[in-house]
């Protein structure tokens, strides 16, 4: 069976004679963008707050600076407080020393200030990744 061809110069031709317009027709009344149909399933299902969250972690070394973004990940969020996992004593305190403020601001900035309140930080749980010395 053979694939059906289009041919543009024809369409050309029939398009002018039965005088059909160039433009795109407008949607029909009450059609709605992708965008809002995809917020209102993830509201349905309850996933509104992992977009932001996936977000979140994607962005981490913008929102905090490659220098603190290899010492910190964001963990999870307790009631409108992000928990943020620091890998070394020290630099939990110079973070909780330091870095605080701007961080939260950064996060806020980002996520919204009605999802962030605050932000804890705290050693990481689970040990750092082993890391290859180079040679």
């Amino acid at each position: 069976m053979r694939k059906p061809s289009f041919n543009p110069g024809a369409w050309e031709v029939q398009r002018e004679r039965c005088q059909i317009p160039l433009e795109q027709p407008s949607p029909p009344d009450g059609a709605v963008g992708i965008g809002a149909v995809a917020e209102q399933l993830l509201k349905k299902w309850g996933l509104e707050g992992r977009v932001w969250e996936e977000r979140l972690l994607r962005e981490w070394p913008a929102v905090v600076g490659a220098q603190v973004a290899g010492h910190s990940r964001p963990g999870r969020m307790d009631r409108g407080v992000l928990v943020v996992f620091v890998d070394s004593s020290v630099w939990l305190s110079e973070l909780t020393r330091y870095v605080r403020g701007p961080l939260l601001t950064n996060v806020q900035r980002l996520c919204g200030a009605d999802k962030v309140r605050s932000i804890r930080l705290q050693l990481d749980p689970e040990p750092p990744k082993k890391r290859i010395p180079q040679l």
